[in-house]
């Protein structure tokens, strides 16, 4: 049987660069998204979701939920004078 693992999100980022959400990019996008996204832009992630167990400091297991991205799109430019490049922008 197939199955279909495929999530989309639009929101705000909490950290610099990081969401409510575990989302890891890797290559050429986690570079984009570390150089270009701050805390408090609206970014689309789309990926898939995954489940990964680990054991906290008081070792209770636990289950992390995190999407690994294979699209991450700003969708404002920043407020400083850091240009980004019109391919990591939605047109307008």
């Amino acid at each position: 049987m197939a199955t279909f693992n495929q999530c989309q999100f639009i929101g705000r980022l909490g950290k610099d660069p990081d969401l409510q959400v575990n989302v890891t990019t890797w290559d050429k996008l986690a570079e984009t998204v570390e150089k270009y996204a701050h805390k408090g832009m609206l970014v689309f992630v789309q990926g898939k979701l995954q489940q990964r167990p680990y054991k906290d400091k008081q070792h209770i297991d636990r289950i992390s939920v995190e999407i690994i991205a294979t699209v991450v799109q700003l969708l404002e430019k920043r407020k400083t004078d850091d240009e980004i490049p019109d391919d990591v922008l939605p047109p307008e």
